[in-house]
């Protein structure tokens, strides 16, 4: 799809239905020349870009109950709740092997945004980035370095966390970079609202080494619910195509429950099939210009 952006917000485990939908659209061979997605919206599409059905899955149901994965102790040793060494390079290059030539070789532009620590902006990597396997790796752990849970990451020598900080649903760059049509898949239902974060005080601690943190961190919720918004009006305009569960999910980002998670892929491949025909035509159609004021 060469003049359409497919658009993924995160939502940790939640995006297991999003590994779903686009298992639905690799059984179908519905690929996009440009995909963008932050924190998980970015590690599941991965695999989507590699052409690799079932390994976001297959990853879970292996090892998502495994020490190594993640857990508090890993927390306390390094900073980190995830442990990033085993979950992404280990899983990457011995465990479930990523296929790092066909993802470069996708003719796909594969953008990753994290959150700059110091600048309070959202970076984003593309594959000019990715050449370096490492570099990828290290763009996807950063993007899905969860506030409070996760020590900044460092690339190029500056710190970055969650990508969803600052845009979590990044139809903005998208734009920016040409794309006036979007497919986007989301975590949350139709009627989900993000409410304000409760403890401000504790992030302004936390981050007082990165005020930029803190401040993103409590307009949150404004930037999300505006996102929301603003697709809405992209959807009436027939700009946006949204794929998301019906019901919520009931899945927190970093739940242990495998049968939980397997039944939200289940849902998101479910989900994907279903609404493959009204995507293709929607994808066929021909935009209509807008008249002129």
């Amino acid at each position: 799809m060469k003049d359409v952006a497919l658009v993924l917000e995160g939502g940790g485990l939640r995006a297991i239905y999003t590994a779903g939908v686009l298992d639905a659209f690799l059984q179908q061979s519905l690929n996009f020349n440009y995909v963008i997605g932050v924190s998980a919206g970015a590690i599941y599409p991965a695999s989507y870009v590699s052409r690799q059905f079932g390994r976001n899955l297959q990853i879970q149901q292996q090892y998502l109950n495994d020490k190594r994965y993640m857990g508090l102790r890993h927390w306390l040793a390094t900073g980190n709740y995830v442990n990033t060494d085993f979950t992404y390079r280990r899983m990457a290059y011995e465990l479930l092997p990523f296929d790092f030539d066909t993802f470069l070789n996708s003719h796909t532009e594969f953008k990753v945004g994290a959150f700059n620590c110091n600048t309070g902006k959202t970076d984003y990597f593309g594959m000019a980035d990715f050449n370096d396997h490492d570099k990828l790796l290290d763009v996807l752990i950063a993007s899905s370095s969860l506030p409070f849970m996760s020590k900044p990451s460092v690339i190029n020598q500056h710190h970055y966390l969650d990508g969803g900080i600052g845009e979590p649903i990044p139809l903005a760059q998208s734009r920016k970079d040409g794309y006036a049509r979007q497919v986007v898949i989301l975590t949350q239902d139709q009627h989900y609202q993000k409410t304000a974060m409760k403890m401000n005080w504790l992030a302004r601690k936390a981050y007082k080494r990165y005020p930029a943190v803190a401040h993103a961190l409590s307009e949150r919720h404004r930037v999300y619910n505006q996102a929301l918004t603003e697709l809405d009006q992209a959807v009436t305009s027939d700009d946006a195509f949204v794929i998301r569960p019906a019901l919520p999910l009931n899945l927190s980002r970093l739940d242990r429950n495998i049968d939980k998670v397997t039944a939200v892929y289940q849902q998101g491949l479910a989900d994907g099939k279903t609404v493959l025909p009204a995507l293709t035509a929607w994808l066929a159609a021909p935009k209509e210009p807008k008249p002129e004021a």
